[in-house]
């Protein structure tokens, strides 16, 4: 094994065991605990669709009955459902199981979805020529084995499509396919976690290109006419309802976006509220400013989309630890973006952009372990939020600094295949 390939292997190998680990866990998982997973709010959404619950899908009073006898003998609140009429008819197939089985398979499926979406980050990715397949393999199993996916897997949460989403719309603009791409974007987004994607649509208004444009609102306007084909005009109305209230039903600490850092910090009041809309602009702008950059210079869209992608996970006024797999594929992108900028003599030391790229990541990883060990309780609040900002000042700095002045051109090499020690 030569030595640019160790790293890469001790990757694998740390990612391998993490996810065994995980696999165990979820295999545990209690018939309790997967009543009061957050599947079982899916599951309600999608039963009451199938029984015809259109106009009054989002009523608590009708949620909460079936919510109790699915969970007997077992006491807990009701989780309203909250997300989309299109996210309550895609679960509607799983409700004709049992809870305990559809949550299961369901877990299974955005598993697949998760594992597909790395997978095409790692097809579709420009990697410099001779890279060898361990370190592709490395990037795809650091991105999987994130705490995103334990949680993801315990939840049997919907995030998963949202990674596929971006993944799909960046295949779809490096070929070329500006309204596509803002169309599956916008849809995998509108399915189930749109509050996940205002850096991504910010990213979209700052690159301000007609075909880009135009593909985003085709893209809601579908999702708005199956919501209302699926719903009418009062499920609409009871959505949009439940959402506001949504707002102030749970304890900003408990977050992973930077809305739990100063829930941290200063609890869960009109002032933390006020202080989040804050940061979540500025990391709006910050996103727009990332899509005038590729405006200006389409290369940078690697470094520019993950920085986007990460700046949204920053700025959402709702987020846990299981929407980290959004980013899943976006590391893979980010891992391959830093390996273009290195030469064929670097070493692959730890400020090497490659390193840059894992460490971010595994800083993030450790950050939402810690917060979830100790509640957030540990200064300076919200750890995950913390490193979620340092990397996306890392992919900002790499966006503005990739500029290639007219008449040079990038210089295309295997960094990662010819790191090798001084002698």
């Amino acid at each position: 094994m030569s030595r640019s390939q160790r790293p890469a292997r001790l990757i694998i190998a740390f990612a391998a065991a993490l996810l065994l680990a995980y696999a165990v866990v979820w295999s545990q998982v209690s018939s309790i605990d997967v009543g009061r997973s957050d599947f079982t709010a899916f599951y309600v959404g999608g039963t009451l669709l199938r029984e015809g619950h259109t106009g009054d899908l989002y009523n608590e009073a009708v949620q909460q009955p079936l919510h109790s006898a699915l969970i007997a003998p077992d006491r807990e609140g009701n989780l309203p459902f909250v997300n989309t009429p299109v996210a309550a008819a895609l679960v509607l197939p799983a409700t004709f199981l049992p809870l305990p089985v559809a949550y299961r398979l369901w877990g299974i499926l955005e598993l697949a979805v998760l594992l597909l979406a790395i997978v095409l980050a790692i097809r579709s990715v420009e990697w410099p020529p001779g890279t060898p397949r361990v370190w592709k393999v490395a990037a795809g199993a650091a991105a999987l084995a994130s705490m995103g996916t334990w949680t993801t897997l315990i939840q049997a949460q919907w995030t998963p499509i949202l990674a596929l989403g971006i993944v799909l719309a960046y295949r779809a603009w490096k070929g070329g396919h500006q309204a596509t791409g803002a169309a599956l974007l916008v849809v995998s987004a509108g399915i189930a976690k749109p509050h996940l994607a205002l850096g991504l649509l910010a990213f979209l208004l700052g690159w301000r290109r007609r075909r880009i444009i135009l593909g985003a609102i085709a893209g809601a306007g579908g999702l708005a006419l199956a919501s209302l084909a699926l719903v009418g005009p009062s499920g609409i109305d009871g959505f949009v309802k439940i959402l506001a209230g949504s707002t102030t039903r749970w304890v900003l600490a408990n977050m992973l976006s930077f809305i739990g850092v100063v829930g941290s910090l200063f609890g869960s009041g009109a002032a933390a509220h006020l202080i989040s809309l804050v940061a979540t602009l500025l990391a709006c702008a910050a996103a727009v400013w990332l899509g005038a950059l590729v405006r200006r210079d389409p290369s940078r869209l690697d470094t520019a989309l993950v920085g986007a992608a990460v700046l949204s996970l920053v700025a959402s006024p709702h987020a846990y630890s299981d929407d980290l797999v959004m980013l899943a594929p976006v590391m893979v992108i980010g891992v391959a973006a830093a390996a273009r900028l290195m030469r064929p003599n670097d070493l692959l030391t730890l400020s090497s952009p490659v390193s840059l790229a894992f460490c971010a990541w595994g800083l993030i990883t450790l950050g939402a372990f810690a917060d979830f060990a100790d509640a957030a309780k540990f200064p300076p609040g919200q750890l995950a939020g913390w490193a979620l900002v340092a990397a996306a000042v890392l992919a900002c700095v790499a966006s503005w600094r990739s500029h290639q002045p007219a008449g040079t051109t990038t210089m295309r090499v295997a960094p990662l295949a010819g790191a090798r020690t001084r002698t």
